[in-house]
């Protein structure tokens, strides 16, 4: 059967050349750890995803599938039911012949969002991961039932033991809330990465009201930075202020001079009224100074521009100090015209937590401002 979907992990591999298998297997392995550098995962449980139900998980628990550790082999260590797995393992089905099923997990995502690529995670199940898998996803504010129409995410296919899984949607991204995976006809997975785009929910916004443009859980995403040797560059627009080092953006230190950077493209075209830099927990690795710039692009990268992209300087360099909350507002130049991405630029390296852009959604400020000043007149 061919499929749309790309598959890194090819599943077409030969077993007497278990070169080629190594090759692809560590090529699947750099790719995914790629992803977790620069994608977002709508199904992480740091930002809200869960497991909400599954057919089965009689060897190991469905909510290992969002646990943000790499999964662990012990090798001596057994439960009441059998061998510890690191991940969800449900027991081995005994389906009439011609009936056969398959096991299955659902997971609300954290957000609302476009997925783009999955990763089908089946490290250390080696003689009983699944020998297939199949996606699909829901988009509504109810979590499923029974009655609840589900669509189809992936065809059917073929997975490896012991590998990154990975598979990228070449069709247009599909808009979901929850997810539901279908292994056949049962066996083990250690984690499940639904990398995307956040979709903003405008329901609930007033007209006018500020917003955070750079927020991941608002649609912000890092595309581009110079340097995320200690921390992934997504890290930075995480909810919340982070809960130690590890969990804001690091940069290795530079011995050739320069700066480092990072490009985000904001959640919406806006413009800026407010930037807060945070290096909370960064004491002796924190950058000396940091500046904003920021630009009007059509496309995800400005990177990618075919022309120069003029940039804006919007806080000029600003002296940081160690595990702190800096907060600009007067320092603030051209914030008047609206912005679809913006670079952070630390001199020289180091390590920030936290970067927050405020300002309103392009032709939102005007008319707001407007009815203010008529109800005060």
């Amino acid at each position: 059967m061919q499929s749309s979907h790309k598959f890194a992990a090819i599943n077409a591999l030969k077993n007497n050349n278990s070169r080629f298998n190594t090759l692809m297997n560590n090529s699947s392995d750099d790719l995914a750890a790629q992803w977790q550098q620069t994608r977002i995962d709508l199904a992480a449980r740091a930002l809200g995803g869960d497991v909400l139900d599954c057919s089965d998980d009689f060897f190991a628990e469905k909510d290992n599938l969002l646990l943000a550790e790499e999964p662990v082999f012990l090798p001596e260590k057994y439960t009441a039911y059998g061998k510890w797995m690191d991940g969800w393992e449900s027991r081995r089905r005994r389906d009439a012949p011609g009936f056969e099923g398959c096991d299955w997990v659902i997971v609300r995502l954290a957000a609302v969002g476009e997925i783009e690529a999955l990763d089908i995670d089946t490290r250390h199940f080696k003689g009983n991961a699944p020998g297939a898998v199949q996606l699909d996803y829901l988009l509504d504010d109810a979590d499923p039932n029974e009655q609840s129409n589900w669509l189809p995410l992936t065809d059917r296919v073929d997975v490896q033991p012991d590998c990154r899984n990975l598979i990228t949607l070449d069709q247009s991204p599909r808009v979901a809330s929850h997810i539901r995976l279908r292994i056949y006809p049962d066996g083990g997975v250690a984690r499940l990465r639904v990398y995307g785009k956040v979709h903003l929910d405008q329901r609930h916004r007033l007209p006018g009201e500020p917003l955070d443009l750079s927020a991941l859980m608002n649609g912000g995403r890092s595309v581009a930075c110079s340097d995320s040797f200690f921390g992934p560059m997504q890290n930075l627009l995480l909810p919340g202020r982070g809960v130690d080092m590890h969990n804001g953006w690091e940069t290795r230190r530079r011995r050739q001079g320069g700066n480092d950077w990072m490009m985000v493209k904001l959640a919406l075209p806006g413009t800026i009224r407010r930037v807060e830099v945070d290096t909370l927990h960064f004491k002796g690795n924190y950058p000396d100074r940091c500046s904003l710039e920021a630009c009007h692009f059509a496309g995800e990268n400005p990177e990618d521009a075919t022309d120069p992209v003029q940039w804006h300087t919007i806080l000029p360099e600003q002296k940081l100090h160690a595990h702190r909350n800096h907060r600009f507002l007067n320092e603030l130049q051209n914030t008047e015209q609206p912005y679809t991405h913006v670079r952070l630029n630390i001199f020289p390296d180091g390590g920030v937590s936290r970067l927050r852009v405020l300002g309103y959604e392009s032709g939102y400020e005007s008319g707001f401002e407007s009815d203010v000043e008529g109800s005060s007149s």
